[in-house]
């Protein structure tokens, strides 16, 4: 038995491999949402303890985390834990990183806020996902901001939560550059901040997109893997694997 962690299009992408496989899995998301696969859906956040526990008593000989780039808690979690069985990160692309004088990489939300102080500005379109708002707050509470989330129930009870402004919300998913430049063009934010977030989160789209409108955009970096993980990012490579 197999257990996934999935929610993202990675994850899709190993239960379809395992469906193909006839191999038996557990797909778990950190949130209850529907899934298509043939393996046994679970939901809700582990601790080590608990992950352990779980993968002894489903007989579980491998993990594959196919989570998102920053879930750095879920990854630090499997990294963690004291059962020998292989631990496999399955990653998205990531494309090379731009050099353009508008495009800013950061390592840590402070460091984007210090970036923020230093070149005063004063209004910011967050593309970094709803569990960024707290993180971000010194910087909205003081300055026009607007956040695009998924337009589900789930993140709008994170942004009221953080009593971030409902009018100041977007909603959808990463577009292609010319919608992004439509978004930025109407907005006319002072700066842009989003993740990493590799080819399925259309990061160059967004670059293209604030280069086009002359607007600098600040980029969290990925967070590093433990060195516990076999990486893979090619669908035919973990299907070599099993």
């Amino acid at each position: 038995m197999i257990l996934v962690f999935g929610g993202t299009t990675e994850g899709k992408q190993v239960a379809a491999i395992l469906d193909a496989l006839q191999t038996p899995y557990y797909y778990s998301n950190k949130t209850n949402v529907p899934f298509s696969g043939s393996g046994i859906a679970i939901h809700g956040a582990l601790t080590k303890e608990q992950l352990e526990i779980f993968c002894k008593e489903k007989s579980i000989q491998c993990i594959i985390n196919a989570s998102h780039p920053f879930a750095t808690l879920l990854h630090d979690t499997i990294a963690s834990i004291a059962l020998e069985i292989p631990i496999i990160r399955f990653e998205r692309e990531f494309t090379e990183r731009s050099s353009h004088a508008l495009v800013t990489y950061v390592d840590s939300f402070k460091t984007a806020l210090q970036e923020f102080e230093k070149n005063d500005y004063k209004s910011l379109l967050a593309l970094s996902g709803v569990q960024t708002i707290e993180k971000l707050t010194s910087y909205w509470k003081q300055h026009t901001t607007w956040f695009r989330i998924l337009d589900r129930d789930s993140s709008r009870e994170i942004a009221k939560k953080a009593n971030f402004p409902s009018e100041q919300l977007l909603y959808g998913y990463p577009q292609n550059k010319a919608e992004e430049i439509e978004i930025y063009s109407q907005l006319h934010p002072a700066v842009i901040f989003t993740k990493e977030s590799g080819i399925h989160g259309k990061l160059e789209q967004k670059i293209a997109a604030a280069i086009a409108t002359n607007t600098p955009i600040i980029i969290l970096t990925k967070p590093l893997v433990a060195n516990r993980y076999l990486c893979m990012n090619s669908i035919q490579e973990l299907t070599t694997f099993f």
